[in-house]
C-alpha cells in the first residue's frame, strides 16, 4: 500500500488555516491593544474626576470659612489634588505631590476656578460696609433667619450667602496611544461645537489667543505657547510688542521643559474635567 504523501489535501488545509489565523490575529491585535490602553486611561480619568470632586468640595468649604477668598480656595484645591501627584511614600513624596498640585492649580492655563454664586450683581445688591471698620464691602452673614427676604439682584440675602464654585481642570492623558485618541476626540467635538456656535469667529483678530479648553498645552513639549505676535503692535505699539515678545520667550523657555527638581512637565495632552460644589457661607462674603 503506497505511503500517504506529507503534502496531501489535509496538510495544505492545515497550513491555510494557520495562515488565516495569523492574518486575523494581526488585524484584531491593534484593536484589542487600543481597547486595553483606553480602558486604563479611562480608569485614570475616573480617578482624577473623583479626586477633583473631593478637592472642589474642600475648596468651597474653605471659601465659606475664609470670606470667599479665591487664593484660599485654590490652595485648598491644590491640597485636595495632591494625592494624584504623590507617587512615593514618605515626606519627599508628599512634598512633591503638594508642590505639583499647587503648580497645576495656580496655572491659569491648566485650572480655572469660577464663582457661580454669589455673582457680582448679587454682591452689589446686598453689599454693606464691614462693621469692624476695615473699609471693605461684604455680604452680611449674621442673623440671616431674622433678616428680610427681600429679593435684590435676583435673590434674597439668604440665597446670596450660598457659595457655589465650578472648577475646570485640564487632566493630563498619560497612557500612550490612548492619550492621542482621547485628546483628538474631545478636541474635535469641541471644535465642531465652537464652529456651530460661532465662537471661533467672534474675535477674528485677537491680540493674544486665550486657551479655554486645554488645547495647545501638548505643544509645550517642544513648542511655544504663542507662536507669533504679528498683530500685537496694532494693540500695544511696536516698542511694547518687543517687550512682550521678550517676556513670552522667557516664559516659553521655562514651560516647554520639565521642572527638573520635581520631574513634572506643564504640557502634555490634556482634556477638561469639571466639578461643582456648593455650601452655605459661614463668614461674610467679600
Amino acid at each position: 500500500m503506497p505511503a500517504r504523501s506529507r503534502h496531501g489535501p489535509r496538510s495544505r488545509g492545515a497550513r491555510a488555516a494557520a495562515g488565516q489565523s495569523i492574518v486575523e490575529y494581526l488585524i484584531i491585535l491593534p484593536t484589542l491593544l487600543l481597547l486595553l490602553l483606553s480602558a486604563v486611561q479611562f480608569g485614570l480619568l475616573y480617578q482624577v474626576k473623583s479626586q477633583l470632586n473631593y478637592a472642589t468640595f474642600n475648596a468651597v468649604r474653605t471659601g465659606a470659612l475664609k470670606n470667599g477668598s479665591m487664593t484660599s480656595m485654590k490652595d485648598s484645591l491644590a491640597a485636595g489634588l495632591s494625592p494624584l501627584f504623590t507617587h512615593k511614600p514618605g515626606l519627599e513624596g508628599m512634598l512633591r505631590g503638594r508642590l505639583v498640585g499647587t503648580i497645576e492649580v495656580f496655572n491659569p492655563m491648566v485650572t480655572k476656578v469660577t464663582v457661580l454664586n454669589p455673582t457680582s450683581t448679587m454682591f452689589d445688591a446686598h453689599k454693606a460696609a464691614d462693621p469692624r471698620g476695615s473699609g471693605k464691602q461684604q455680604i452680611p452673614n449674621d442673623n440671616l433667619q431674622y433678616r428680610p427676604t427681600t429679593v435684590k439682584g435676583g435673590v434674597n440675602i439668604q440665597d446670596a450667602n450660598i457659595l457655589k464654585i465650578r472648577v475646570t481642570y485640564c487632566a493630563k492623558l498619560v497612557v500612550p496611544i490612548a492619550n492621542v485618541v482621547f485628546y483628538t476626540l474631545v478636541s474635535g467635538a469641541d471644535d465642531i461645537s465652537n464652529v456651530m456656535g460661532g465662537k471661533i469667529y467672534q474675535n477674528p483678530n485677537p491680540a493674544l489667543p486665550v486657551n479655554t479648553t486645554c488645547k495647545g498645552l501638548h505643544n509645550l513639549y517642544g513648542g511655544k505657547i504663542i507662536g507669533a505676535l504679528g498683530t500685537v503692535d496694532t494693540y500695544l505699539g511696536t516698542d511694547m510688542k518687543n517687550e512682550a515678545q521678550k517676556a513670552l520667550d522667557q516664559v516659553n523657555e521655562i514651560l516647554k521643559t520639565n521642572i527638573p527638581f520635581i520631574n513634572w512637565n506643564l504640557g502634555g495632552y490634556r482634556i477638561p474635567i469639571t466639578s461643582e460644589a456648593v455650601v452655605r457661607m459661614q463668614t461674610p462674603y467679600r
